[in-house]
């Protein structure tokens, strides 16, 4: 059975030795080229994703200080009075002074670890998780994107 030689096979056979170096040569750079340009697109990405996290990390800042102003000035002050009338409520209610501060006293407990948990919400969102991601794939040198929640999984 006669199978016809592959031309592209004829035509490298025949071609010279320092041609073939040179064109494969020529293909390397190409492909580096590319490979410079993609991870240039994802540097200039890390950098876009930095710019934005410092932005919202600013912004968070600023709202966490304005509470923390907000809860450390005006609310002490509605907080004293309403206090003061819920106390009363109760002790003409209990006409007890023991039940009555014990239940002030949770109502506070409650109103603080509400503050605290809304601070620290806002402090969570100072950072820069997604640039930190990005800036280790840059430097992993993998087919997976950086943000990707790489999960190894067993076959079911």
């Amino acid at each position: 059975m006669g199978q016809m030689p592959d031309p592209e096979s004829q035509q490298t056979a025949t071609e010279p030795l320092p041609e073939k170096v040179f064109a494969q040569l020529t293909e390397i750079a190409a492909l580096l080229s590319l490979s410079v340009e993609h991870y240039q697109q994802q540097a200039q990405q890390a950098k876009q994703t930095a710019q934005a996290e410092m932005a919202l990390s600013r912004r968070s800042l600023i709202v966490a200080s304005a509470l923390l102003l907000a809860l450390g000035a005006g609310v002490i002050v509605f907080w004293g009075s309403l206090l003061v009338f819920a106390g009363y409520l109760l002790w003409q209610a209990t006409e007890s002074v023991p039940i009555t501060a014990a239940l002030l006293f949770i109502l506070q407990l409650g109103a603080l670890y509400w503050c605290w948990r809304n601070v620290r919400y806002l402090l969570k969102q100072v950072g820069f998780k997604h640039t930190l991601a990005q800036v280790k794939g840059l430097f992993r040198f993998s087919v997976q994107p950086a943000g990707a929640d790489n999960v190894n999984r067993s076959a079911d």
